[in-house]
């Protein structure tokens, strides 16, 4: 009787324990995000080698520059988007859609451009290419502290996920 009574408390444990540790919290996007714009201004910081006025002129160009090509990375999303769960489109609907692709990517090339030249402007055509290095030098080693924390079967997808919808194949 005294052993039945064990092994069903055994069970109920190994049952109910890893319930235990479940992570029931999503992690908070604010938060996640804020932490990556303090990664991002110190690494800019230090890569720019800015000091007070630097970083007094650079922030308010950088700041306004990125909340324009947020905008602008949403609506080229949705543009893709659109574009790929569309299905049997005619030709001119195909067109449309493909416009509006091409009309959102032209003008992240332009607001690029815009960046890198008010960046010239503002201090010299070095710094805004050192600018350019440094923001490309940040996005990878973001990209391969994600990659090292994953497992080697969803490391070897990641390229894979940058190929868009449909194109997974190899």
């Amino acid at each position: 009787m005294r052993s039945a009574l064990n092994i069903v408390a055994l069970s109920v444990g190994l049952v109910i324990s890893p319930l235990l540790f479940a992570q029931t919290k999503q992690p908070d996007k604010e938060a996640m995000r804020s932490r990556m714009e303090a990664m991002t201004v110190g690494f800019l910081t230090e890569e720019l080698e800015l000091d007070a006025e630097k970083a007094q002129v650079f922030w308010p160009i950088f700041n306004a520059h990125k909340e324009v090509m947020e905008d602008v990375r949403i609506r080229k999303r949705e543009a893709q988007k659109a574009m790929a769960e569309t299905t049997g489109a005619t030709r001119s609907e195909f067109n449309v859609l493909l416009d509006a692709v091409e009309e959102v990517e032209l003008e992240e090339v332009r607001l690029r451009s815009t960046f890198i030249q008010n960046m010239a402007d503002a201090f010299d055509p070095e710094f805004a290419i050192r600018c350019v290095a440094a923001e490309l030098a940040f996005k990878k080693r973001m990209r391969e502290r994600l990659e090292s924390r994953m497992s080697p079967e969803n490391r070897r997808d990641v390229g894979k996920m940058r190929r868009g919808p449909g194109r997974n194949r190899r």
